[in-house]
């Protein structure tokens, strides 16, 4: 532990403390700098730049001011205002802040990296301050000041993040020109591609794969393409997610694996509906991630706030266990989730039917084929080996095209969709099954009425007429468990708009009903 209080000299045992944090910062800077090494040959000056700045520096004693006394001169410290410009300078291209999250982040060559801690940048800091204050020493108060005046001063803002370059491991790509930019802390972004970029790369071995996954249908292997392309390119506007539905060895889990290869491990949070919904720390882990890997999915019967929200582009807590909670933030990313049969949950607002976008893998591999697989090196070496020819399959599709492509699945997917609909949602499967689209139709809600006969089933009036008591009827039936009328209405409102439906609610004469539908006869 560092002793404050007292001036301490940089070579003393107590100040290897901060010097060992701002030697692991360096390894991991000079080890992430090597493949744009290989990609620019032209590049020395500007890699050998770069190196220079990874070891954050300060004049000695440029914190030290001289001030005349009556006794004479004197040294004291530079004022926290005007010392906190100095340190800027000299962590300016190594740490930034984000304002927003709270989140400090260190530059590793290749991208912005958030920092697991804020105490990684206070040793960075601590390390400057006694180098800057020489002989004079500093106290926790002059630092804290100091990083004050520097975090909510936004005096380390990270660069803005440019959505027509992409990262890779080997530099910028200009997605117009497709041409590489050199990486600087100037023009970095927060996450990268784990691998490089190679102009005229293809892929065979995947699209083979995916065709054969989804029984030889080109719309869904297009849409899938699509989805890739879209998680590629961090297009979380679409507010739509991914659940891959089917039983065991039917290729869900490859391509989730191929689809989290593509984005880098890095970039990717892999957690379950459950510690999603219940533990209130797991939302930080998506923070920075472009990829959000939801498993386990089928075995939640719970609400699905958290879920909607990562979707929906809502605001979450960035709250990490022993650490002061540090604001909130919108998941830039995508969601895949995995499970063998639809999800159960109690929610059933059209938030969850309206983003469900659902592809069933059915297709079992035969022996044959796995033992074949398996002689021709395994997923790794047959598809993971292609991902620079993925990516470039990929980019060939316009964001217009991809948005346009996910928007309007095709007949397929629509289908599963569906199911999957009615499978989560009494009031779909009811409609589906009791009640019919007609623009001329006004038809009334109702209320509950039971009839009660001694060796009868339980009636319910009017369940020929009002939608209601239909619905209690079917739910009855169905062995379903019913909603309140007033939850009723108002779901049904907005499963009929999820399920392209017009309908909307007016009142007559005899009640509260709804236009658009009418009870099947």
């Amino acid at each position: 532990m560092l002793n404050l209080d007292k001036a301490e000299d940089p070579n003393s045992k107590s100040f290897n403390s901060s010097d060992k944090v701002l030697n692991k910062v360096k390894k991991s800077s000079t080890g992430s700098t090597s493949s744009t090494d290989k990609a620019f040959s032209d590049n020395k000056a500007a890699l050998k730049q770069h190196q220079n700045s990874i070891m954050p520096n300060i004049n000695s004693d440029s914190l030290v001011i001289v001030v005349k006394t009556p006794n004479g001169e004197r040294e004291s410290l530079l004022i926290e205002s005007k010392a906190a410009l100095i340190v800027k300078d000299s962590l300016n291209g190594f740490l930034a802040h984000d304002i927003k999250s709270q989140t400090w982040y260190r530059f590793v060559g290749s991208h912005w990296e958030p920092l697991e801690s804020p105490q990684h940048a206070d040793g960075l800091l601590i390390y400057l301050l006694y180098k800057g204050t020489g002989k004079l020493g500093f106290k926790p108060a002059y630092k804290n000041g100091i990083k004050l005046f520097v975090t909510e001063g936004n005096m380390l803002p990270l660069p803005q993040s440019d959505k027509e370059k992409l990262p890779f491991r080997n530099g910028l790509l200009n997605l117009k020109t497709k041409k590489l930019e050199f990486i600087t802390p100037g023009n970095a972004q927060t996450w990268c591609l784990t691998y490089e970029y190679m102009a005229g790369a293809d892929c065979p071995n995947i699209k083979a794969w995916l065709m054969q996954a989804v029984d030889g249908d080109i719309a869904t292997v297009n849409f899938l393409r699509a989805w890739m392309a879209a998680v590629l390119h961090g297009l979380n506007d679409l507010q739509k997610y991914l659940h891959l539905k089917g039983s065991g060895g039917t290729g869900k889990g490859a391509f989730i694996r191929l689809l989290t290869a593509l984005i880098g491990e890095i970039n990717t949070a892999n957690t379950s509906l459950d510690q999603l919904e219940q533990n209130r720390f797991e939302t930080a882990a998506l923070y920075n991630k472009r990829l959000a890997v939801i498993s386990d999915s089928d075995k939640y019967g719970g609400s699905i706030n958290n879920l909607k929200a990562i979707t929906g582009q809502d605001h979450i807590r960035l709250e990490r266990k022993h650490q002061q909670q540090a604001g909130s933030f919108i998941f830039q990313g995508l969601v895949v989730m995995a499970s063998n049969e639809s999800l159960q949950v109690t929610d059933h607002t059209s938030g969850l039917d309206r983003r469900r976008i659902t592809v069933i893998f059915n297709r079992r591999a035969s022996n044959q084929e796995k033992e074949a697989w398996q002689e021709r090196g395994g997923e790794e070496a047959v598809l993971h080996s292609e991902l620079p020819g993925l990516v470039n399959w990929l980019l060939e599709l316009s964001l217009e095209k991809i948005s346009q492509i996910i928007r309007n699945p095709p007949e397929r997917i629509r289908d599963a969709d569906r199911d999957a609909m009615t499978a989560t949602n009494p009031i779909a499967d009811w409609l589906l099954e009791c009640i019919e689209p007609d623009i001329n139709a006004w038809t009334q809600i109702g209320d509950k009425r039971e009839i009660r006969e001694p060796g009868y089933e339980t009636a319910y009036e009017n369940s020929d007429s009002w939608l209601y008591a239909n619905f209690l009827q079917w739910c009855l039936r169905s062995n379903k468990t019913p909603l309140s009328a007033r939850r009723f209405k108002d779901l049904l409102i907005q499963t009929c708009e999820t399920l392209g439906i017009s309908a909307h609610e007016s009142r007559r004469g005899s009640g509260r009903g709804i236009s658009g539908i009418r009870i099947k006869s």
